[in-house]
Formats: C-alpha cells, sequence, structure tokens
C-alpha cells in the first residue's frame, strides 16, 4: 500500500490528479536496463546490465569453509592433472548465460568430468550449499564462481581456454 503511494506521487499527472504519467514511468525502468536514445545514435557503446552474483559473498561457518577449501584443492588436481574444461559443459545447460545452473545438471557435470567420485556426500552438501543463489523462486548454482574459483586453484590463466 504504501509502495502503491509512494509511485503514484512520483509520476502523478499534472493534468489528471487520478492517473499517472506512464511513458515517464516506463522510461525510467527502461533506463535501468539500457542506454537512452540509441536509435538516435547507435555507435554509443552500451553496457549490459549484470545482477549481482550471490555466491561470491556467501560465507558458511569456518569449520564448512575449511572443508569447501579442502575439497575445491582436491578438485583442482584432477582438473590440473587431465586439463579438464569446465565451461563448455556449464554453458550446454546455460540456455539464457546468466551464469546458473540447477544442482542436478551441477552434479551431472560433476558426474560426466568424473569428479563426483572425489566427493563423498557431505562434501557434495558443502559444495552445493557454498555456490547456491536463489534466483527466481528456486535455487541454483552459480557456475561461474565455482569454474573461476576452480580454475585459479588449477592454476589456470582466467579467459584462456
Amino acid at each position: 500500500m504504501m509502495f502503491k503511494f509512494k509511485l503514484k506521487e512520483l509520476y502523478r499527472s499534472r493534468t489528471d490528479s487520478n492517473s499517472i504519467e506512464y511513458r515517464k514511468f516506463c522510461d525510467e525502468i527502461e533506463s535501468i536496463f539500457t542506454t537512452d536514445f540509441l536509435d538516435k545514435n547507435p555507435l554509443v557503446e552500451s553496457e549490459q546490465y549484470l545482477a549481482l552474483k550471490d555466491a561470491t559473498t556467501i560465507r558458511l561457518d569456518p569449520d564448512k569453509e575449511d572443508r569447501v577449501r579442502n575439497l575445491m584443492l582436491k578438485l583442482a588436481e584432477r582438473v590440473h592433472a587431465r586439463r579438464l574444461q569446465l565451461f563448455p559443459l556449464f554453458e550446454d545447460f546455460d540456455r539464457v548465460r546468466n551464469g546458473h545452473v540447477t544442482q542436478n545438471q551441477f552434479l551431472r557435470v560433476l558426474n560426466d568430468l568424473s569428479l563426483m567420485n572425489l566427493l563423498t556426500g557431505f562434501e557434495k552438501d558443502n559444495l552445493l550449499e557454498k555456490f547456491r543463489v536463489r534466483v527466481g523462486g528456486r535455487d541454483d548454482i552459480d557456475y561461474l564462481t565455482f569454474c573461476h574459483e576452480l580454475n585459479a586453484l588449477a592454476g589456470f590463466e582466467a579467459g584462456i581456454p
């Protein structure tokens, strides 16, 4: 109710006090996602809107953090020894290219890379908890953060396949 009142106050029409300026409201919302007047200046470099990733800020209790760190080191040894490329398999499941996959898809990729046999059930749960992000109404896994951290631990340069 309070939001509705504030919205009416911000976009109240000057001619009719019972209506809002819809075009002004839409322009304000659009300004978040794109650069204004691209049709008049098509050579302007527009920045893509990127939502903040939650997986980089997730903090587990110290015991779980240690277990996940040790697990990531164990996975990094296997990735380095076999020169595994992680991104392509995850990207196959990420149809909208938002950097997230479902938990089942994440585990399937780990299985396809023969990394699941390094995990116990408890370690798997800790790993999922560490990289879990809330997307819409479900919990997904932020595979971009996972891949970047694992590649860094494996000694691979960022952005180079």
